[in-house]
């Protein structure tokens, strides 16, 4: 009896390994140069509505332009310095933070030894390892939130030129279809994604921020608004943004200020989530990023390896956009299926 089977073209599939390694590759070696690129064009989309509503209402475009700007210094200004004075507060006090985070430690492994029998030896060695560890994981996220300060000025410089030249860009991508329809629907769709996304993060984010220091505050745990501002900060990533703010939220209660403070940061963190995701999420957002959660958490770590936390933190509305691009191009749909949820 014969069975068809499926037929699998070996150049097709050489071709397609070659070209998805190759965009890899120049991803990653290319980071310094595209990565800012991606953030200007992201944040171009995101400004491009206020600078329309301003020029809406008469301004020339370029005040549009630079009451736009402006509006955007202001937001970042105001996170930087409140980022800024909470870190700046945390430095001061960390050689008693060090000190009270050695000492929890060495408890919990004195019980662990006493009681499950772990054979920890030197373990209060090890604890000043872990210590040191968690002091160059610090360090590391510092410095990449400073590479990406340090780029600042040319992703404002990007950001001013792509609103000014809009137009253009619009009709050269129009050029490249041959169905100019098709790319016009392509474009604004791409355009709702990233806004519905970062306009709908921002506002939950907002509300995290609220909520938990609140919370924080009401149950007196120590560094309540740094803690805050950390853990919804960290929300902006996908399914691991969640427990990275809000676990390390968690362990710095813990062994700065105990086990009551940790316990009021699991449950005010835990409750706020459960409205995130069942709430805010579907009725801020809804479905126009309902994505594959493999293919999302897949994204992040992929995006993350490439370009740090930024390509985390952009991964999500990047993937929303590529599935738009797949379901506007001919022979695409079956990645365009896999995307979306």
């Amino acid at each position: 009896m014969s069975t068809s089977k499926i037929e699998i073209s070996a150049t097709y599939f050489i071709k397609a390994f070659l070209i998805v390694g190759g965009i890899l590759a120049l991803l990653y070696i290319g980071s310094g140069i595209l990565m800012p690129l991606f953030v200007a064009t992201f944040m171009a989309v995101l400004l491009d509505k206020p600078t329309e509503k301003l020029q809406q209402w008469g301004l020339p475009k370029w005040l549009a332009i630079t009451l736009s700007m402006l509006l955007l210094l202001i937001i970042l200004g105001i996170l930087s310095w409140l980022i800024g004075s909470q870190i700046n507060t945390m430095a001061n006090d960390w050689p008693t933070i060090k000190e009270k985070a050695t000492e929890k430690l060495n408890s919990l492994s004195h019980w662990a030894n006493q009681y499950l029998h772990w054979d920890y030896k030197d373990y209060l060695e090890n604890n000043k390892r872990v210590i040191q560890k968690a002091e160059s994981y610090a360090s590391a996220f510092l410095s990449s939130i400073m590479n990406l300060l340090s780029q600042s000025l040319l992703i404002f410089v990007y950001i001013i030129l792509m609103l000014m030249q809009r137009n253009m860009f619009i009709k050269f991508f129009k050029k490249l279809s041959s169905n100019p329809t098709a790319m016009a629907q392509l474009l604004s769709n791409s355009k709702k994604i990233i806004n519905s996304y970062l306009l709908g993060k921002g506002k939950i984010m907002i509300f995290l921020f609220v909520i938990y220091y609140l919370g924080f505050t009401l149950g007196s745990v120590p560094y309540a608004l740094f803690l805050a501002l950390f853990a919804a900060l960290f929300s902006i990533i996908p399914y691991v943004g969640n427990v990275i703010g809000g676990g390390i939220a968690l362990i710095l209660s813990y062994l700065y200020a105990g086990t009551t403070p940790a316990l009021i940061v699991l449950i005010v963190i835990s409750v706020t989530q459960l409205v995130e995701n069942y709430v805010l999420t579907p009725w801020i957002i809804g479905d126009e990023i309902d994505l594959n959660p493999f293919v999302t958490v897949f994204g992040v770590i992929l995006f993350s390896v490439l370009w740090g936390m930024v390509g985390a933190i952009i991964a999500l509305p990047l993937i929303g956009v590529l599935n738009v691009i797949f379901q506007h191009t001919k022979g695409m749909e079956p990645f365009a299926f896999l995307i979306k949820k």
